[in-house]
């Protein structure tokens, strides 16, 4: 459930924004002063945001999920993947060479909306989230 939270943390949060913005389908009023224009959001939500299971631990690279939550910002908490070891396990037990292999994260830049001054503005701006971890051949001194 964590890993389907952490992928559709931002669908719900820009599908929650729609619904409060578009509520009884009434007119929306003209954006406050200061603000150059609305957000519109579609409603739609993608079947990709089902996710693939307990991937996060099944991975050769797994992680966990850590949470960071900030007021007046949407989506006001988002989840990030921290890799569980700097080496990768390896497939067959009783081998070491997943210590000629690094863990590393994956990052995914988010868009993320920050409220200004506590009014009805937002600053769209993007923050690069660890989304996930991979294994990389261990780093020598020739690459």
């Amino acid at each position: 459930m964590k890993l389907r939270h952490g992928v559709c943390t931002l669908l719900v949060c820009c599908s929650v924004l729609w619904v409060v913005c578009s509520s009884s389908r009434v007119k929306a009023p003209p954006p406050p002063p200061g603000c150059d224009s609305m957000l519109a959001f579609s409603s739609e939500v993608s079947s990709l945001s089902e996710g693939n299971g307990n991937i996060h631990g099944r991975s050769l690279s797994p992680w966990s999920w850590r949470s960071s939550t900030v007021k007046n910002q949407i989506p006001s908490t988002l989840w990030e993947a921290e890799c569980s070891s700097s080496f990768c396990s390896s497939p067959n037990p009783g081998q070491t060479d997943g210590h000629n292999l690094n863990s590393v994260p994956i990052y995914q830049n988010v868009l993320v909306l920050k409220r200004q001054d506590g009014g009805r503005c937002y600053t769209a701006s993007y923050r690069s989230v660890a989304v996930g971890c991979t294994c990389v051949l261990a780093k020598t001194n020739q690459n």
